[in-house]
């Protein structure tokens, strides 16, 4: 009977120990439900800070090739003003050269027109001087007559 007390006693010792590793595992079940919910809510979250980190690296990305397109374009046009500018510079420099060209051909006919003019009025002193010499002459012929 003793025998019988003690396997009872064990059996008894046996189910609490059962009963409180049951307890136990209850315990630590509920713990990893509630862990389990945490992490699946934080997957949650972190796929919608994803979803929003992907739709502003989206919006970044439209925002990059709009602006690469803007400086090519930006580029191309300044490249075309720089070709315009060289051409528009040796068309200056031609002017120019084309100015310098006449300034001097100006300044030569002006040279020659200056000496014409001086020429012109030793002529007309000349021909005044002779038409006196003339007048002096044909009124000395008529005193003398």
């Amino acid at each position: 009977m003793d025998a019988i007390k003690k396997k009872m006693q064990m059996l008894k010792l046996d189910k609490e120990n059962a009963l409180d590793r049951a307890e136990q595992a209850e315990a630590d079940k509920k713990a990893a439900e509630e862990r389990s919910k945490q992490l699946e809510d934080d997957i949650v979250q972190l796929e919608k800070q994803l979803r929003v980190t992907e739709d502003s690296r989206d919006q970044v990305l439209e925002e990059l090739h709009k602006s690469e397109d803007s400086l090519l374009s930006a580029e191309e046009n300044a490249a075309k003003l720089e070709d315009e500018l060289v051409a528009l510079q040796k068309k200056l420099k031609g002017t120019e050269d084309e100015l310098d060209k006449y300034s001097e051909s100006l300044k030569d006919a002006q040279e020659k027109l200056e000496l014409a003019d001086k020429k012109a009025t030793d002529v007309m002193g000349k021909i005044s001087l002779d038409r006196n010499n003339r007048t002096w002459v044909v009124d000395e012929k008529e005193s003398e007559s």
